[in-house]
């Protein structure tokens, strides 16, 4: 079996760290076929090559908009090539729109929080749920296209996090004295709004870039470490404090974005999910 996983995401890791997770899942449980990205390049070293992947410039490319073009695309010719058994779609159904009715695959679209416009669509191609076999929530958002829903797909599972002392080991922190710590995996410049949301710590925090060339990727199997923590609000950052355990010493960061509201995530979303959302979707995924 092959699956094919398409994001178009370039700000953070989130997206990327999206198709980990999936991967992960379907390890889990048992998966023995194929899976590739399709998207654009990783802006972040350590993140790349953790996925097979085809890389496909998508963002400002006109020809995805274009009935006639985006079926000769790169990304069709490359999707097409692969021949997927699935195609998981992460968030941006727009540049498949003209190219899924030359798939042969079924296509689950996986939605989270973003805005009402999102599921509009632009002039000449407004939003269809017709062509996903299913579009499936992956946090608690309602909306009438919605055919399921999973707990939040996380990146980890708390038996694969790093024992406590991993991280002080990791940093060469001193024994005896607290950790706090700052992790980033968004746009540059939003760690100062990080140190300053820890306070007086903020200022001795370790910080874990992941635009560094030799960051510690996924951040999420070290952060049970910390003492403190300061993170953003994204999708990943959120679900993973929750799922594994260090949300209650974690000050949270509502940053800007436009297909996203953290601040909504931040206010509204408090509930600890039942199961890691990627090891459903590998159940559904091996069930046929």
């Amino acid at each position: 079996m092959k699956i094919a996983y398409f994001t178009a995401g370039t700000v953070g890791a989130g997206h990327q760290v999206r198709g980990l997770a999936i991967r992960r899942g379907l390890a889990r449980s048992g998966f023995s076929g194929e899976f590739r990205a399709f998207g654009p390049e990783v802006p972040f070293p350590a993140a790349r090559g953790v996925l097979e992947r085809e890389v496909v410039s998508i963002e400002g490319d006109r020809i995805y908009q274009d009935r006639h073009l985006a079926p000769a695309s790169p990304l069709a010719e490359k999707l097409r090539a692969y021949a997927p058994d699935l195609l998981l779609v992460d968030l941006f159904w727009a540049p498949l729109y003209w190219i899924l009715p030359q798939l042969s695959c079924p296509a689950w679209l996986l939605l989270r929080l973003c805005p009402p416009v999102w599921l509009q669509g632009p002039q000449g191609m407004p939003f269809r749920p017709e062509p996903f076999e299913r579009i499936v929530a992956i946090e608690p958002i309602e909306h009438p296209v919605l055919t399921d829903r999973l707990d939040p797909i996380v990146v980890a599972n708390p038996e694969d996090c790093r024992p406590p002392h991993a991280l002080r080991d990791l940093l060469a922190h001193p024994a005896g004295r607290a950790l706090a710590v700052v992790a980033h995996a968004g746009k540059r410049g939003e760690i100062d709004s990080l140190r300053e949301a820890l306070g007086e710590d903020g200022s001795a925090a370790a910080v874990l870039d992941l635009f560094a060339e030799n960051a510690t990727f996924p951040a999420a199997e070290w952060l049970g470490g910390a003492d403190r923590i300061a993170l953003g609000a994204g999708y990943n950052s959120f679900w993973e404090a929750h799922w594994l355990g260090y949300a209650e010493r974690t000050a949270f960061v509502p940053f800007q974005r436009s297909i996203d509201d953290q601040a909504r995530r931040l206010r509204d979303f408090r509930s600890i999910p039942k199961e890691n959302g990627a090891d459903r979707l590998a159940r559904w995924i091996l069930a046929g």
